[in-house]
């Protein structure tokens, strides 16, 4: 059995790529768990494909435990499809994409995680477990951010992001007396060139508005913060949902 120390879900976007990055950096092995393959120079980084969409999960995910046993450090940073975000506007919400959103971008995150918190646990393992959220789990999305661009609001994405944060809450209180660590980041906009939205001038530009940092954050900034809370810096932090959005939320 080859011991890993962190699994990441999630780890070939924007995001998971500088993330693995940050804990490479930090002598901890690393096993991706994505459908897309990503090439890291490190041989301490492994990658397995995982289909998060499958009707098997907690059966590979137990096949995975055979493979690297339980990991100390679990991160979600996975990512939902534009297409299926488009989907549910208020104008065109409809239930069954909103049923298919909530299987393939909630439940299936949350019965990972939780099977994972349940394992450590059994196991005895004291870590910490991160996932991925954002400021849309906080705040309402301002409609002036969209105004004059074509894009609209997604009232599905909100559910999950908040309900992401509620399960980190319940799930601190829960396995705290196990030391086991759980947070949430909420992140603002993450630069990112292959999402249409960047290709959108009057969404760049209001977006901007909105920020008192007048910028979106680099993904590198935000993988900071996730390196921050696998490690024992962070040791007395639990039940988190960190927002790091260059002051979008209070304005």
């Amino acid at each position: 059995m080859k011991k890993i120390d962190i699994f990441i879900l999630g780890g070939s976007g924007i995001l998971g790529k500088e993330i693995i990055k940050k804990l490479l950096e930090n002598n901890l092995s690393v096993l991706n768990l994505d459908i897309k393959k990503i090439k890291i120079s490190s041989n301490k980084y492994n990658f397995i494909k995982f289909n998060l969409m499958s009707n098997n999960l907690i059966k590979n995910v137990k096949k995975l435990f055979k493979i690297y046993s339980v990991p100390k450090i679990f991160i979600d940073c996975s990512y939902l499809h534009k297409n299926i975000v488009k989907k549910s506007s208020f104008k065109n919400l409809k239930k069954s994409d909103f049923d298919k959103i909530l299987k393939d971008g909630l439940s299936s995150e949350l019965i990972v995680s939780n099977y994972i918190l349940n394992s450590m646990k059994r196991r005895k393992i004291k870590g910490s477990v991160i996932l991925t959220s954002s400021i849309y789990g906080v705040v309402a999305q301002d409609p002036n951010v969209y105004k004059n661009t074509g894009i609209n609001e997604s009232i599905a994405y909100s559910v999950i992001k908040s309900s992401i944060n509620s399960f980190v809450k319940n799930a601190a209180v829960k396995y705290g007396q196990f030391g086991i660590r759980v947070n949430s980041i909420c992140p603002g906009g993450i630069i990112n060139n292959q999402d249409s939205n960047f290709k959108n001038k009057i969404f760049i530009k209001n977006y901007k508005n909105k920020v008192p940092l007048k910028r979106f954050a680099k993904a590198s900034e935000i993988a900071n913060i996730y390196e921050f809370l696998a490690l024992k810096k962070s040791s007395y932090i639990t039940g988190i949902n960190l927002i790091a959005d260059g002051g979008y939320t209070i304005t």
